[in-house]
């Protein structure tokens, strides 16, 4: 599992310095999550939230707004671009936080 993390923190920091969107970055996560059983239906957005903390440099407040996220499919009203401006610019975090 720690491998897994460690891939998926990787990844999610190879698509900051790309540049591309949160929501991007979020999909891509969430894939990642469901094929190695990270997540579950109960804990996809707190595990998100995580490995997007981890990753960015992102205000918890603003991560908060993963839940309302129409991409986990439970129903949420932010659409990907309203996500991707609360978000904003996925800035990478040189060390993880300790």
């Amino acid at each position: 599992m720690t491998d897994d993390r460690t891939a998926i923190m990787a990844g999610l920091r190879r698509l900051g310095e790309e540049g591309r969107p949160a929501s991007e970055a979020a999909r891509w996560a969430m894939r990642k999550m469901r094929e190695t059983g990270e997540t579950g239906d109960d804990f996809g957005v707190f595990q998100l939230m995580v490995h997007f903390f981890g990753a960015y440099h992102v205000p918890v407040e603003r991560l908060r707004e993963l839940e309302r996220w129409e991409g986990l499919d439970t129903g949420g009203p932010l659409t990907d671009a309203e996500l991707d401006a609360v978000v904003g610019p996925l800035t990478v975090r040189e060390t993880p936080p300790s």
